[in-house]
C-alpha cells in the first residue's frame, strides 16, 4: 500500500504531499483543480511516458516520490523529469532504469480508469481473471502439455529414423562391418606402431640382448663372476673389519638383482623371433585403422562410438515394431493424462464461472446496470479431446485450449456479445469494480479508481460505493469521486483546490475532517453556495459514518 505520496512542480502543482491511510482515500475537488493529475503522477511512477511539459514552468525538474508499505517493508520509489524531456529513476535511493521502475511498482499499483481497463478490453487476460478469483494454477496442465509435446516428438523423430534407417540400411551395414574388421581399442594406432617397432627389430634385440646376458651372468668372465671374487676379498676383510658388513650386504643385494635382470634378459630372448607374417597382419591392421580414422574424420573413441549408433540404428531397423509400439504407447499414455488434466481443469473453472456470471449480474443489477447478462464462453470440456491435435496432426499449444473470453448483453432479449467490442468506458468501470469485489483475499497492491462513478446518480450511487468501501477491506482503494455518496464511505478524505496566486495557478492538496469534510460534501450535493438543508445532509452523512464503516469491519 501506499504511506505518503509527494509531488513537486508537476502543472499547476508546486508542491503537494498526501498520507495515504488504510481502506478507502477518496480524492475530491472542482472540475479542472487537478485530481486527474495524481493519478497522472502514479502512472508517471508505473513507467509512463514522460512529456516535458509535465515540468511547472521556472522548475528545474518534476518530481515523484512514493512511501510503499509491502509485506511489513518500506520502499520509496522516485522519478525526476526535466525540462529537457530526461528522466532519472530511483529505487530506495538507487538509480534504476525507467523499466526497472515499471516492473517493481506494476506490483503495487493497480489504476482503473474510463481509458486504463486494458484487461477487460484485453480477451487474452479474461482467463487470467478468472482463474486468479478461482485459485485455479495451469502449472500441471503446461507440464501434461510439455510431456505429450515431447512424446509425440519422440514418436515422429522415431519414425523419420525409421524411414531414413531403412533407406540406409545397407551402407550402415558395411560401415558397421568395417568398423567391426579390427578389434578397434582407445590408443590402438600407438599399440600397432609400438608392437610393428618391435616385430622389425627383432633380430638386433634378440643379439643385443643375447650379448647383455652374456656380459652380466652366462659368459666366461661374466660381472656375476667377478662379483663373486669381490665378495670372497669383501668376506676376508669383514672378518677382521666390521665396519665394512654394510658394503658386503650391499654386494649381496646388487648380485640379486643382476641375477634378476639376466633371468628376465633370458626369458625376453624367447620373444624376439623375426616373423614376416605377424608383420604383415600389424601393417595391415595399422594401416586399416588409419583408413577409418582418415574416412570418418574421428580417432579411436570417435570409431567406438560410431560403431555402437550404427549397431543401435541397425537394431531398430530390424525390430522396429517393439520401438514404435513403445513409444505409441508413452504418447498414448501422455495424452490421456493431458486431456484428462485439462478436462478437469476446465470443469472446475466453468464450475466457478456459472458461479462468478452470477456474482457479478446481481453486483451489476446493483451498480446501475439492470438487465445486464455477463457471461463466460470458453472450450467445452466434454469435447476438449478433439481438439489436443490440429488439422496438421500437431499438438495444439495448451492456452489455445484454455482460451475463453467474457461475453455481456446490456438489454434484455439481446445474445451476448463480447466484451471488449461492445461495453462503454462508464459500463467497463462498473464491470471490473464488480469483478474486483468478488476478491476477498488481502492484497498489499493498492488499487486507483479514476472516476469510476461517472454518470453515475442515486440508488446506483450508493451501491458503487457501498461496492467500493467493501473492497477497500481487502485492498488499499484510491478512488478519484465527484459523488458525496462515495466520498462519505471514505476513511481519508482528501480535496484539491485551485487557485491563482501572483498571476499562476496552483492547486493544493488537503485531508479534510469534521466541518471542513461536511462543507466539502455538501458543496459536492449542492454546489459552491449549499443551502443549510444541504449542509444538515452532509452532517448526517459524516455522523452516520462510523455506523456505516462498521458494517464494513
Amino acid at each position: 500500500m501506499i504511506d505518503f505520496l509527494k509531488i513537486s512542480s508537476l502543472a499547476i502543482f508546486d508542491e503537494i504531499e498526501l498520507e495515504f491511510g488504510p481502506g478507502l482515500n477518496c480524492i475530491t475537488g472542482e472540475t479542472g483543480a487537478g485530481k486527474s493529475l495524481i493519478l497522472g503522477a502514479l502512472t508517471l511512477l508505473l513507467g509512463a511516458k514522460a512529456s516535458r511539459d509535465l515540468v511547472r514552468p521556472g522548475r528545474e525538474k518534476t518530481s515523484i516520490e512514493a512511501l510503499f508499505r509491502v509485506s511489513g517493508e518500506e520502499m520509496v520509489l522516485r522519478r525526476e523529469i526535466f525540462p529537457s524531456g530526461s528522466n532519472r529513476c530511483y529505487i530506495d535511493g538507487k538509480l534504476a532504469t525507467v523499466a526497472n521502475l515499471a516492473e517493481v511498482s506494476s506490483d503495487l499499483i493497480h489504476i482503473y480508469g474510463q481509458h486504463e481497463y486494458q484487461d477487460l478490453l484485453n480477451p487474452a487476460q479474461h482467463m487470467a481473471i478468472l482463474e486468479d478469483l478461482a485459485g485455479l494454477d495451469r502449472s500441471e496442465i503446461h507440464a501434461a502439455h510439455d510431456a505429450l509435446c515431447a512424446a509425440h516428438k519422440q514418436l515422429h523423430d522415431l519414425e523419420t529414423k525409421l524411414r531414413q534407417y531403412q533407406l540406409d540400411k545397407d551402407d550402415l551395414v558395411f560401415s558397421l562391418n568395417e568398423l567391426r574388421s579390427i578389434a578397434i581399442s582407445q590408443g590402438l594406432e600407438d599399440e600397432l606402431s609400438a608392437e610393428l617397432s618391435l616385430a622389425y627389430s627383432a633380430a638386433e634385440l634378440k643379439r643385443s640382448a643375447h650379448l647383455a646376458e652374456d656380459i652380466l651372468y652366462s659368459g666366461n668372465t661374466s660381472v656375476v663372476d667377478l662379483l663373486a671374487q669381490v665378495r670372497e676379498h669383501l668376506s676376508k676383510i669383514t672378518s677382521i673389519d666390521q665396519r665394512l658388513f654394510d658394503f658386503s650386504q650391499s654386494l649381496e643385494n646388487i648380485v640379486a638383482q643382476i641375477e634378476d635382470i639376466s633371468l628376465g634378459l633370458r626369458e625376453r630372448i624367447e620373444t624376439y623371433e623375426y616373423d614376416p607374417e605377424k608383420i604383415e597382419t600389424l601393417e595391415g591392421n595399422l594401416h586399416a585403422l588409419q583408413d577409418l580414422k582418415r574416412k570418418y574424420k574421428t580417432d579411436e573413441s570417435g570409431l567406438l562410438a560410431l560403431k555402437d549408433d550404427l549397431a543401435k540404428r541397425i537394431a531398430i531397423t530390424e525390430d522396429s515394431s517393439s520401438a514404435l509400439q513403445e513409444a505409441s504407447s508413452a504418447l498414448e499414455l501422455a495424452q490421456e493424462t493431458y486431456e484428462r488434466l485439462l478436462s478437469q481443469y476446465l470443469r472446475n473453472r466453468t464450475s466457478f464461472a456459472d458461479t462468478f456470471c452470477s456474482r457479478i449480474n446481481t453486483t451489476l443489477k446493483d451498480l446501475g446496470m439492470p438487465g445486464t447478462c455477463f457471461d463466460v464462453q470458453q472450450s467445452d470440456p466434454d469435447h476438449i479431446g478433439d481438439l489436443i491435435v490440429d488439422a496438421r496432426g500437431e499438438i495444439a499449444p495448451a492456452n489455445s485450449l484454455l482460451k475463453g473470453e467474457f461475453f455481456i448483453s446490456t438489454n434484455v432479449g439481446q445474445n451476448p456479445l463480447p466484451l471488449c467490442r461492445t461495453a462503454s468506458g462508464g459500463e467497463l468501470s462498473r464491470i471490473m469494480l464488480a469483478i474486483k469485489v468478488q476478491q476477498k483475499t488481502t492484497q498489499d497492491a493498492t488499487l486507483v479508481f479514476d472516476e469510476i462513478d461517472s454518470g453515475i446518480s442515486g440508488q446506483t450511487a450508493f451501491m458503487i460505493a457501498h461496492r467500493l468501501k467493501e473492497l477497500s477491506n481487502n485492498a488499499q482503494s484510491i478512488v478519484v469521486t465527484h459523488l458525496h455518496q462515495v466520498a462519505s464511505l471514505a476513511d481519508t478524505h482528501f480535496v484539491i483546490t485551485k487557485n491563482v496566486v501572483d498571476a499562476n495557478t496552483v492547486s493544493t492538496v488537503h485531508s479534510v475532517h469534521e466541518m471542513d469534510r461536511v462543507m466539502e460534501l455538501a458543496r459536492m450535493m449542492g454546489g459552491e453556495t449549499p443551502s443549510s438543508t444541504v449542509i444538515e445532509h452532509a452532517k448526517e452523512l459524516v455522523k452516520n459514518h462510523e455506523n456505516l464503516a462498521q458494517t464494513y469491519p
